[in-house]
């Protein structure tokens, strides 16, 4: 019986759609036929050298010895990974951690569990941080299109995270971490319980993790808008000494300092150069977070050929982010609402006795703006592992359900309610007690508290504030439902060995809703954008039949010891766009025993998100140059265009454009073809030695982007593009007059290319074990498909931005050419020390901000920040040369460090610091509110202890 259960077992496991040698190994080694590779104290290598793809994984005991606590931030530190979403993000962050492959979206990666389908946020994304490292034993990266094999969304490549199975015993583990400048402060504790018999096992487990902030203003980088640049001239024109222009003027006011702002006599000309506000000091650079997990898992051997498997999740992430001090903001110029309201010459604090139609007035009384998240996570999984015979040969069969719920609740604090606002700084008196109120003696408003922009900080009391603000609350869930059934074996007996098959279908469905505060939903929140937006809601369904084929073609002969091709299709049709079928061919050559040749094609797909299907309709009010009218000089081909849209002579700019924001359900899926080619060479005369290189490219068509109302324009009339005219309205007499910005299918497309290089030597030696490993990931290309030089001339119109690897570039954003880890890995007895230095190449950036405040500030030197000031070169395909300043951001090296013992009563200690050698990270002038990009370490040393107990 024992030997069945594990030729069962071993047979089970190539059918769960995960790598063999990826899966757990069977415990009984007498009836084993597949040896896993051992792994000796590296933290990324390749689970199988041989593999057809370039495959790495990452083992607890590596995952354990990064100083990190979470699988998300773990993934971010691997070289195939691009600029993503990550806890140094702040303004515009949500507490999401995500991974970037191939610098192609985090929505183009696919995420699994056990070779089981991850659910992805309503944008189709996928936050790791429900995932907890408690649970993990390994984390498997394939780095290759795979929708043949999985389906939609593995384009950039598929990252795997296999649970810990067959747990027995307890283990405790607890971590403290934190940055030399003493904040930053990380704690995680876990506890999993395990037990197993004959035929059965069962584990349970929690943990609990917590991230203190870090404020911008505790670093020299970070503690102004702009490094090295003053504050006073880089920051908000938001002050809390307000910002005001009156009716009939354009030269903008501010409260003198020291006085009461209840006279003219009390404001002068607002200066940029030296007035505006240092919002860093009061904002995160580092976000905090929280995670409470509950897992548990089991397996059950009903009989000796058919098992049941279970396992459940619940976590609990906590998130936040914290901006400078809300700010009241109104102007003539404003969408929304905001371009109705002005302070009432009749109102009591009011000094000029004359309308103000612009205010900008910081409100440091109410405390900084603050926005939360709460996310529950739920899993459940259920399967059957099944083997039986057909025709003398084993077939392994499986099915599963699995059911994800993401339940997000967000809050922002405060928002001011435009409503409240308009009564509280219209016509205000005070009344017989000397009371300050709204409205007019003949004609008060109850429960209005007037509102005073114009004193100095602290004027504004906690009355005023409480009359205008609200703190808004949204909701997000997303839930997915997925059942597949599996089986595979081998087909028939071929000279070079079996021809092995695996077939299954699968249904998969996707639901997801979005609710909306009514004050954001009203579009009258004070600073949102304006507009009326509606709730999103939409679900999708898909059914699937895939068919896998592994050929063994040549076997033992001159140059040809193997010569294996894979097979494999997948058919997919979706409720919403109809059938799609993606294909995959895959070649492994070994023409002798020191080296292997692999290569694959592969077509794959992204089916649009549910966000992208059906987000709800929001419209806001703008202003735009209209192309066709004369003010802006259109050119004769404009010209023409515009006669043929019926657009008639003398037609002039519009006052206001509805701009409607909305979901497309029109859309089709984004397709994908990628091409591999790799060398894998473990020479004989050196044992221990694996090397590897790998090239690849990367061609996406039809991506999915939301075009912005500027680029429908022109779009359309620049360069003729039909699908753009149809999102633009007129009136009768060709006044411009609406603009639908929604997502669509771009022409053209998106191409990467480039090479992933590596190599392994393990060293046994009388003084301990050495490992080094050493990976990189080289770009040689990211651009428009077809590689066109810069400023070509697409099929659409439009001009190629060109390669834009190396750059921070709009639209792509920061592509590395070159990103590498070197770690080195001592093991002796009962003590191991790992050191791994990990390298970013430079960026080159545009620096046409720091010369516009050098030239605010009157400062030429401040010029030279930038290492390329007077650079010219052509903006368009006029041949004329325009001003393009660049500043080349330098190359950047972390060095960490890891010391651990294992004690001989089975725990565990660790002592680490990552950025060993306090490298800071270097300065950039188009990252943000950091100072620098935040795929970064922080400046600083980051120390970190943990301790494990195995009972």
């Amino acid at each position: 019986m024992k030997n069945s259960r594990a030729r069962f077992a071993l047979v089970a496991l190539a059918l769960t759609g995960v790598p063999a040698a990826a899966q757990e190994p069977p415990q009984d080694t007498k009836t084993t036929t597949l040896q896993p590779i051992e792994v000796v104290g590296s933290h990324i290598r390749r689970i199988d050298v041989e593999t057809r793809h370039p495959l790495l994984t990452i083992e607890r005991a590596e995952l354990l010895r990064t100083g990190l606590t979470d699988v998300a931030d773990i993934l971010q530190t691997i070289t195939a990974n691009g600029q993503t979403q990550n806890r140094n993000i702040n303004n515009g962050g949500n507490g999401e951690l995500r991974v970037n492959l191939r610098s192609l979206g985090s929505h183009r990666t696919l995420v699994l569990v056990n070779g089981q389908r991850w659910a992805g946020a309503l944008d189709g994304g996928v936050d790791l941080t429900a995932i907890p490292l408690a649970l993990v034993e390994r984390v498997e990266v394939l780095k290759d299109g795979a929708s043949a094999i999985y389906g939609s969304d593995a384009i950039a490549g598929v990252i795997n995270i296999v649970t810990r199975r067959e747990f027995d015993g307890a283990e405790l583990g607890a971590y403290f971490g934190q940055y030399d400048q003493d904040d930053g402060l990380r704690r995680s504790y876990d506890l999993t319980f395990g037990r197993g018999g004959d035929g059965w096992s069962a584990a349970i487990g929690l943990e609990y993790e917590h991230y203190d902030p870090v404020m911008a203003g505790s670093r020299r980088i970070s503690g102004t808008p702009l490094p090295n640049l003053p504050a006073t001239a880089t920051g908000s024109s938001a002050t809390p000494y307000t910002n005001l222009t009156l009716e009939g003027t354009y030269t903008p006011l501010r409260l003198i300092d020291g006085r009461s702002g209840t006279s003219p006599d009390d404001f002068r000309r607002f200066d940029s150069r030296s007035d505006n506000y240092n919002y860093q000091a009061g904002t995160y650079m580092q976000t905090p977070a929280g995670r409470k997990a509950v897992f548990a898992q089991g397996r059950y051997e009903i009989s000796p050929s058919l098992a049941l498997v279970a396992d459940l999740l619940y976590n609990r992430r906590t998130s936040s982010q914290q901006l400078a001090a809300p700010v009241v903001l109104f102007s003539p110029f404003s969408s929304g609402p905001e371009s109705l309201l002005s302070i009432s010459p009749d109102n009591l604090y009011n000094p000029f006795g004359q309308s103000v139609i612009a205010v900008q007035r910081r409100l440091v009384e109410g405390g900084p703006r603050r926005f939360e998240q709460s996310v529950d996570s739920k899993r459940a999984h259920v399967g059957l592992d099944g083997l039986f015979s057909l025709a003398g040969r084993d077939v392994a069969w499986g099915a599963d359900f699995t059911w994800i719920r993401a339940d997000e609740r967000s809050l922002t604090d405060p928002y001011f309610d435009n409503r409240a606002l308009a009564l509280a700084i219209g016509p205000s008196f005070r009344d017989a007690a000397g009371a300050a109120r709204c409205g007019t003696p003949d004609a008060p408003i109850a429960g209005c508290v007037p509102l005073d922009l114009f004193g100095p900080p602290g004027s504004i009391t906690p009355q005023m504030l409480d009359y205008i603000r609200r703190a808004t609350h949204a909701s997000r869930q997303s839930e997915l439902r997925d059942f597949n059934l599996h089986a595979s074996g081998t087909l028939l007996d071929l000279p070079a060995g079996g021809l092995g098959v695996a077939a299954g279908v699968e249904h998969r469905s996707d639901r997801g809703e979005e609710r909306i505060d009514p004050l954001i939903q009203s579009g009258n929140a004070n600073g949102s954008g304006g507009g009326s937006i509606a709730p999103t809601r939409g679900s999708d369904r898909v059914d699937e039949a895939y068919v896998e084929f592994d050929v063994p073609v040549l076997k033992d002969l001159p140059f040809a010891r193997s010569l294996d091709v894979s097979l494999a299709s997948r058919y997919s049709r979706y409720s919403e766009f109809g059938s799609t079928t993606n294909s995959q061919f895959g070649l492994r050559w070994k023409p002798f025993d020191d080296l292997l040749v692999r290569g694959n094609y592969s077509e794959g797909f992204r089916a649009p998100s549910l966000f992208e299907l059906f987000a709800g309709t929001q419209v806001i009010n703008g202003q735009f140059f209209d192309p066709c009218a004369a003010a802006n000089e259109p050119g004769p081909s404009v010209i023409a265009r515009c006669r043929a849209l019926g657009v008639p002579p003398g037609v002039e700019d519009p006052q206001a454009v509805e701009v409607t924001t909305a979901g497309n359900p029109k859309l089709q899926p984004e397709t994908a073809t990628t091409r591999t080619l790799g060398l894998v060479y473990s020479p004989h005369w050196l044992e221990g030695l694996e090397t590897s290189l790998d090239w690849y490219r990367i061609r996406l068509r039809g991506s999915i982007q939301e075009v912005d109302a500027g680029s429908v324009l022109d779009g359309c009339y620049l360069h003729a593009d039909l699908t753009a005219c149809s999102q633009i309205r007129r009136a009768a007499d060709g006044t411009l007059t609406a603009i639908r910005q929604i997502p669509r299918n771009l022409p053209g497309g998106l191409e990467t290319e480039g090479f992933d290089v590596g190599a392994l030597y393990r060293r046994p030696t009388a003084f301990g074990d050495f490992t080094l490993r050493w990976e990189n990931s080289y770009v040689t290309y990211f651009g428009e498909i077809g590689q066109p030089e810069r400023l070509q001339r697409l099929a659409d119109g439009s001009l190629a931005q060109g390669n834009v690897v190396g750059q921070n570039s709009l639209g792509y954003g920061t592509v590395w050419r070159l990103r590498s880890v070197l770690a080195l890995d001592w093991q002796r007895e009962r003590w191991n020390v790992s050191v791994a230095a990990r390298y970013f190449s430079s960026i080159k950036e545009d620096c046409s901000g720091v010369l516009f405040y050098a030239q605010r500030v009157g400062d030429p030197a401040l010029r030279n920040l930038c290492s390329e000031p007077d650079r010219i070169v052509e903006q368009d395909d006029s041949g004329i040369g325009q001003p393009a300043p660049r500043n080349r951001v330098g190359s950047v090296t972390f060095v960490d460090l890891d010391l651990g013992w294992s004690a001989p009563w089975g725990g565990r200690v660790t002592l680490g610091v990552r950025n060993a050698l306090d490298r800071g990270p270097p300065v950039s002038y188009s990252a943000g509110f950091r100072g620098f990009f935040a795929d970064y370490d922080l400046p600083g040393r980051f120390w970190y202890a943990s301790y494990r107990q195995r009972f």
